[in-house]
């Protein structure tokens, strides 16, 4: 399940043919709506990132991972690579870890009040 409710996205994608793989070279600018962490409402958050992918022919295919790079193999009977997979994980990987409204006074009232009233204060260390 995504955590992207609704988004656009634009994408331009270069391909770069060296002699023995691809470079796919992905530029993405756009939003995508995910839920507030603070109050769980929906929160409209800025894409833009921008990610590196090499394609290269093996036996069979599959992905390898380096720490530096993406390395997707196909097999030599292929011909395609459908990237849609690649677009919706690097999206989601582009996405801060804590997405919260600008500002407190934009979030849930409701929900703070909530949050607020199980909160446990601990002044103790």
């Amino acid at each position: 399940m995504s955590e992207i409710s609704d988004a656009s996205v634009n994408v331009q994608l270069t391909l770069i043919k060296h002699s023995s793989y691809f470079e796919l070279n992905f530029d993405f600018n756009g939003w995508g709506e995910v839920a507030c962490s603070r109050c769980l409402d929906p929160l409209r958050i800025d894409i833009s990132s921008q990610a590196q992918m090499f394609v290269k022919y093996g036996e069979e295919f599959g992905e390898e991972y380096s720490d530096d790079n993406d390395i997707v193999v196909l097999s030599y009977d292929e011909d395609r690579l459908n990237v849609a997979q690649y677009l919706y994980e690097y999206a989601h990987l582009s996405l801060p870890i804590r997405r919260v409204h600008p500002e407190e006074k934009q979030c849930n009232a409701q929900m703070l009040a909530k949050l607020e009233q199980f909160l446990v204060k601990n002044n103790t260390l």
